[in-house]
C-alpha cells in the first residue's frame, strides 16, 4: 500500500532535530523524498542517515532560514534532485526569555529574522516553485501556543509567533488561487530541551513550574515531538485538501483554561 506523501517532495527547515526531525521522519515513512533544511551540517547528516537507514529518502542541505540567498539555493537545490517541491514546513525557529526591559536590539533581531524572516523567505521561494510546479502544495508553518497564549517573558518570541499566524492566514489568501494551502501548526509544552531551558532561565524552581505546565494540560502530559508529527502529515497530505489559513492547537487542551502556566 502506498504512503499518504508516495511521490510528493517536502522540505523542513530545522528538519535534523527536535519537531522537525520528527514531521521529516513521519513524511518519509509515508513515501515522500525529504529535504531537511538546517543550520548545523553534521546534525543535517546525521538525520538523513537515520531517515535512510530506516528506508526513507532524504538529503540534508545547510540552509540558514534568516539568509535569503540560502533560502533560495536550498529551493533550487531541492528542484534539482527531485524535480519538484509539494511541501514546505517552515519549522526553523529560536527564542528568547529576557525581561523585556534588558531585552536587546540585537537580540530582537535576532529572534525576528528567524521566526518571522525564516517563514516569509520559506513561502516566497516554495511558493515561487508550487506556482511554477502547476500542481498546487501545502505550507505548514510552525507556530506556538504562545502566540496565542503567552507565558511571562515572551514579548518578542510570542510576539513573533503571533505574527507567523497571521502571516498564515494572509498568504493562504493570497495562495489560495494556485491550489497552494497555507495551515499553522501551534504546538504547546513539548518535552524538549528547549522548553525546559525555557523554565530554568524565568522559575526559581524549575521542577514546580514544569509541574504546572502539566497541570494546565487538559491530557495530562507534555508533547513529544510525534505529536505534532501527525498534524503535519494531515496538512501536507490530501486529507486536507479544502483546510486552509487555519490555526491548529496542538497543546492537550491548555487552551480550554485560558491561561497557561
Amino acid at each position: 500500500m502506498s504512503g499518504r506523501l508516495e511521490g510528493r517532495v517536502a522540505i523542513v527547515t530545522g528538519g535534523s532535530r527536535q519537531i522537525g526531525f520528527a514531521i521529516a521522519r513521519r513524511f518519509a515513512v509515508e513515501g515522500a523524498s525529504v529535504v531537511l533544511a538546517a543550520r548545523g551540517r553534521d546534525d543535517g547528516l546525521e538525520a538523513e542517515q537515520a531517515i535512510r537507514a530506516a528506508g526513507g529518502e532524504a538529503t540534508a542541505i545547510v540552509c540558514d532560514v534568516a539568509d535569503e540567498a540560502s533560502v533560495a539555493a536550498t529551493v533550487d537545490r531541492t528542484l534539482e534532485l527531485y524535480g519538484r517541491l509539494d511541501v514546505m514546513v517552515n519549522n526553523a525557529g529560536t527564542g528568547t526569555a529576557e525581561d523585556i526591559t534588558d531585552l536587546s536590539w540585537d537580540e530582537y533581531r535576532r529572534v525576528i529574522d528567524i521566526n518571522v524572516g525564516g517563514v516569509l523567505l520559506g513561502t516566497k521561494y516554495a511558493a515561487r516553485a508550487m506556482k511554477l510546479g502547476g500542481r498546487g502544495g501545502s505550507i505548514i508553518n510552525i507556530s506556538s501556543i504562545q502566540g496565542v497564549l503567552p507565558l511571562k517573558q515572551s514579548a518578542v518570541y510570542a510576539g513573533s509567533k503571533g505574527a507567523v499566524n497571521l502571516i498564515t492566514q494572509q498568504t493562504a489568501t493570497d495562495l489560495g488561487p494556485f491550489g497552494i494551502r497555507v495551515n499553522t501548526i501551534a504546538p504547546g509544552y513539548i518535552d524538549s530541551p528547549m522548553m525546559h531551558g525555557y523554565h530554568d532561565l524565568v522559575s526559581t524552581s524549575p521542577g514546580e513550574a514544569i509541574g504546572a505546565a502539566k497541570r494546565s494540560i487538559v491530557l495530562g502530559r507534555l508533547a513529544t515531538t510525534d505529536d505534532v508529527a501527525g498534524p503535519a502529515l494531515f496538512f501536507a497530505s490530501d486529507d486536507s485538501v479544502y483546510v486552509t489559513g487555519t490555526l491548529m492547537l496542538v497543546d492537550g487542551g491548555s487552551q480550554c483554561h485560558g491561561a497557561i502556566a
